[in-house]
């Protein structure tokens, strides 16, 4: 129940996230002003997503440890790549939903390719950028209680 909770909480995470992007994006296009700014919210929402996969990986990690004391000492293996994969999947499906939303909008008479693809297009991009901080957030987590766990053992 724990990996549903923290892979629900993940995709929650990652649809906020490409929205934030998708809001700091319309800013860079302001002014020059607009579009330092913009870089710079950009920068915060990648070290929010690093914070947000180590935090992800640290709920997952502490019920393992005493699940893996009873199970005999395994440990579970993957944690980045679980939570980095839930944010992935909260972005796709939040550009999928966003596509939808762009579809909806166009007159029947203006759809092309672009509008088709713009919000899938943008929830992959997006999707990709926003996985691997959560990942790196996470692995860094992971070797942190690891190297931790195993100084206890010595």
């Amino acid at each position: 129940m724990r990996r549903f909770n923290v892979f629900v909480l993940g995709v929650v995470i990652g649809a906020a996230l490409l929205w934030g992007c998708a809001f700091v994006g319309v800013l860079g296009f302001t002014s020059v002003e607009g579009a330092t700014f913009s870089a710079l919210l950009l920068l915060v929402v990648v070290i929010a997503d690093v914070v947000a996969g180590g935090f992800l990986a640290r709920i997952l990690l502490s019920g393992i440890g005493s699940f893996a004391s009873r199970r005999g000492g395994r440990e579970e293996k993957g944690v980045a790549l679980f939570v980095g994969g839930s944010v992935f999947v909260g972005a796709v499906v939040s550009g999928l939903f966003l596509g939808a939303m762009i579809l909806l909008d166009t007159p029947a008479s203006q759809r092309n390719l672009f509008v088709f693809v713009a919000g899938p297009g943008l929830g992959l991009v997006y999707g990709m950028i926003l996985g691997m901080p959560a990942v790196v957030g996470a692995t860094l987590v992971e070797l942190r209680l690891r190297a931790r766990g195993e100084g206890r053992r010595r």
